[in-house]
């Protein structure tokens, strides 16, 4: 955000700035510039004429903060003197705002200047300044054309050979296609125009045909074999996008709509494949097609010929001056497309709300209004094709007319035969077909280098959480967690923990307490090192997790969570997911410690029967001893319950509680809990509000203490009476 401060502002200040912002809205809510500049020792507020509009010193400032209202937001700093209103913005602005709060409350309590990263910032394309679309670094108008092309053709090395093969039966095949013509022209001069009656007909008619059945034979056989290669090729780039998605970090995730993600793994690497096979393999034929076909008119006739090409140079003229338009509208149908993918994709993800509430109409016209966007779009880019393609037919007939008069007249001069003006004609309207293919090349390269460029940026981007280059394997633990000074932020300007220390002994079970939104489930995030701390440690058995080989890590921590997850697929390969070569006498046992073992045996095929995508064929209950049965095969050393026994009716829950009761023995168990009696019998219970540890102690303790917990409970018995007395 420096990089924004006009020079002659920066003059102005002999004291460090350290952070600024280009606000755009006044304290009278109209549209006007301002600067928020942060320096070592004040906050300084100036118009856009570089004037002072007000000055605030950091040694009376307590905090900042930000207020949203309709159509914008209010930045203000609370200092000793009261309230002051700094800037306002347009919610456009709201994630650097948010940066700026960030620094000032750092440097109001005294601590370093948070590290800005990416992921704070909204993104935009450093060469055009377009922003850029949601879960993407991609500007698909100013990518390195020559670079992602280099890359894209690398897919093609480990097929070099066949790809040759494929080319050399594709040359053959143009080669054989230009044949005909040229036995037209032989038909008509030595046979129809002398009258000449005899073998030479029956010799030209069946060189055509064996001409045409070669033709079709390597068609055929570069078919196949350009099948077969795209189809491996296609296979490549899916199997790296899919490991590189497998790779990425969980954060990678949180700010992108699965659909995008689909449409990487399949509809970009369809656009790559079919340009790598169909555009590397169309453009060597139709090149090679062009130069024959120049050349073979040139020999024919060369005055015919110059005057076939006099309207090239206009085509070529109109299609660079037709492709930025082309760009722009394929650029806007493009992102049209992004999202109805993403509508589509959100609205099935949330079927069940969109069922619950009655919505179906309401998602009918918001697709609607974006499917009736991309008509538009698309319309009117395929519609400027309908007219654009008339219009260089009417350029390239404009030749064709010239060579019928002038080869006409040369013909009734006898200047030339009929056969070679029959011919010349025959190869004049194959000349046109490769013109106009090179005349959409571009367009068909631009939208195939985009999908490679989209595919290549999740391939190219590095994990937030990765493992170190000295991290050490750890088969076996004890179970020792210790936590030292931690803080995170989903973004690093807003701790959703703070200054947090625990020391957890190993088989303790610990029981996390507060209410929602406190950062409880944030807290067993930073445990299973879904993302690492933005300060502070996380010690396991004395060793940092992010020093610690991530599979031994989670090899050592299961999960069970409120919303099971299950695959679509049976229940033996659901409990078996946490270990593959797990017997079937190892799942059966899983399933009896879980209290599974009994339901799974009364449904139609045991074991083999198949669950539903997400499980939707089981209920909650079923789910969740699906899920204990899953982590009792894992045999993890630390256990981590989040709302395992959440919306479920008393005697599932029983049987729930007597499955976790077996399976949290010996083992570190850290659960979080809707239900504050379940958790009676935690050795410890830890108290969250507001990101921070506030109480720890025993049930008993912490009811005597009469703090947050207390009230917790008493208003849980409260609400129990409530429920009681109204059913």
């Amino acid at each position: 955000m420096l990089d924004e401060l006009p020079q002659a502002m920066r003059q102005d200040f002999a004291d460090t700035i350290l952070q600024c912002l280009k606000t755009d809205i006044n304290s009278s809510g109209e549209f006007s510039e301002q600067w928020v500049i942060l320096t070592a020792h004040s906050i300084i507020v100036k118009d856009s004429q570089g004037q002072q509009v007000r000055a605030v010193p950091l040694s009376v400032v307590m905090s900042a903060k930000t207020q949203m209202y309709v159509g914008g937001g209010r930045l203000s700093v609370e200092t000793t003197d009261g309230t002051v209103a700094l800037a306002h913005y347009s919610p456009g602005l709201a994630p650097k705002v948010s940066v700026l709060v960030g620094a000032i409350n750092a440097l109001a309590k005294g601590e370093e200047l948070p590290a800005i990263s990416e992921r704070d910032l909204p993104k935009h394309c450093p060469k055009c300044g377009r922003p850029l679309d949601p879960g993407t670094s991609v500007c698909p108008l100013c990518i390195d054309k020559r670079q992602v092309m280099s890359r894209l053709i690398g897919y093609v090395k480990p097929y070099r050979g066949l790809l040759l093969w494929t080319i050399v039966l594709l040359v053959l095949a143009t080669v054989v296609s230009l044949v005909p013509p040229y036995l037209t022209k032989l038909i008509v001069d030595k046979v129809l125009t002398p009258h000449r009656f005899g073998s030479d007909l029956l010799l030209f008619v069946i060189s055509l045909l064996v001409a045409n059945v070669l033709q079709m034979l390597l068609q055929a056989a570069r078919g196949y074999l350009g099948v077969w290669l795209g189809s491996r090729m296609m296979g490549d780039i899916r199997r790296d996008v899919y490991n590189a998605l497998m790779r990425l970090s969980l954060s990678y995730f949180d700010k992108r709509q699965t659909s995008q993600f689909i449409g990487r793994v399949n509809n970009d690497a369809e656009s790559m494949q079919q340009f790598l096979t169909d555009g590397v393999i169309m453009l060597t034929s139709q090149a090679t097609s062009l130069i024959a076909i120049i050349v073979l008119m040139l020999r024919l006739n060369w005055f015919l010929a110059v005057l076939a090409f006099v309207t090239t140079p206009l085509i070529l003229v109109a299609s660079v001056s037709l492709w930025p338009i082309v760009r722009h509208r394929w650029y806007r149908q493009w992102r049209a497309r992004v999202r109805l993918n993403v509508l589509v994709g959100d609205s099935l993800n949330g079927i069940r709300v969109v069922k619950a509430f009655g919505q179906e109409s309401l998602e009918k016209e918001r697709y609607e209004a974006v499917n009736h966007s991309l008509v538009g779009l698309t319309t009117q880019m395929d519609g400027m094709w309908q007219t654009v393609f008339p219009l260089f037919n009417f350029i390239s007939g404009f030749g064709l007319v010239l060579v019928w008069y002038f080869g006409g007249r040369e013909v009734l001069h006898n200047t030339i035969t009929l056969g070679t003006l029959m011919a010349f004609i025959s190869y004049l309207n194959m000349f046109f077909g490769p013109l106009q293919w090179f005349s959409q090349l571009m367009n068909w390269v631009t939208n195939a280098l985009a999908s490679a460029e989209r595919v290549f940026e999740i391939i190219d981007t590095v994990p937030e959480v990765r493992e170190a280059t000295d991290a050490k394997p750890m088969p076996i633990i004890e179970g020792r967690v210790e936590i030292e000074s931690l803080t995170f932020g989903y973004e690093r300007h807003h701790p959703v923990l703070e200054n947090i220390d625990l020391d957890v002994a190993p088989g303790e079970m610990i029981g996390l307490v507060g209410h929602s939104g406190a950062g409880k489930s944030t807290f067993i995030n930073l445990l299973c090192r879904f993302y690492d701390p933005d300060r502070g440690h996380i010690l396991l058995d004395g060793t940092d997790l992010r020093h610690i080989q991530q599979e031994d890590l989670h090899r050592q921590i299961g999960v069970v969570l409120q919303e099971t997850f299950l695959f679509d697929g049976t229940v033996m390969e659901n409990i078996a997911y946490a270990k593959p070569d797990a017997t079937p006498y190892e799942v059966i046992r899983a399933a009896k410690i879980a209290n599974a073992h009994g339901f799974i045996l009364r449904m139609a095929d045991g074991y083999d029967t198949r669950v539903g995508e997400r499980g939707h064929r089981l209920s909650g209950g079923e789910k969740q001893r699906i899920a204990i049965a899953r982590a009792v095969l894992h045999d993890p050393q630390i256990l981590i319950l989040d709302e395992a026994t959440a919306s479920l009716d008393t005697e599932t829950e029983r049987q729930i509680q007597e499955a976790i009761g077996r399976l949290v023995k010996g083992r570190t168990t850290f659960a979080i809990a809707h239900r504050l009696s379940t958790l009676r019998n935690a050795n410890r219970l830890v108290v969250f509000d507001r990101g921070k540890i506030v109480e720890a102690g025993t049930h008993e303790e912490l009811l005597a203490s009469e703090g947050i917990y207390h009230k917790l409970v008493q208003a849980q018995m409260e609400m129990s009476q409530i429920r009681g007395i109204e059913g």
